[in-house]
């Protein structure tokens, strides 16, 4: 699957639930890893709702804006609707 196809159908999983969230490809050579922004300024940082639904994929957003999801586990996410408990079992580089 083309990473645009794989980017596409995170983004409908994500939007589904979570509608004010950005979920778009890496620029440049992350091209490959999905970025996930927020709502609520332009640093990209997420809003109360925002966390606590990103939470429900397994999702953790720090104190500042975006949090990503590697290239190894798109298809675990795409095939299971959230990112594994232990996400150190996925090489991201």
């Amino acid at each position: 699957m083309s990473i645009k196809k794989e980017t596409a159908k995170i983004r409908k999983i994500i939007k589904d639930r979570c509608p004010t969230v950005s979920v778009k490809m890496g620029q440049g050579t992350a091209r490959d890893w999905v970025q996930i922004d927020g709502s609520q300024d332009q640093f990209g940082r997420f809003t109360i709702k925002e966390k606590a639904c990103l939470n429900t994929f397994g999702l953790k957003t720090g104190l500042g804006g975006g949090t990503q999801i590697m290239p190894g586990e798109k298809s675990y996410f795409i095939k299971n609707k959230r990112v594994a408990k232990d996400r150190s079992k996925f090489k991201h580089w």
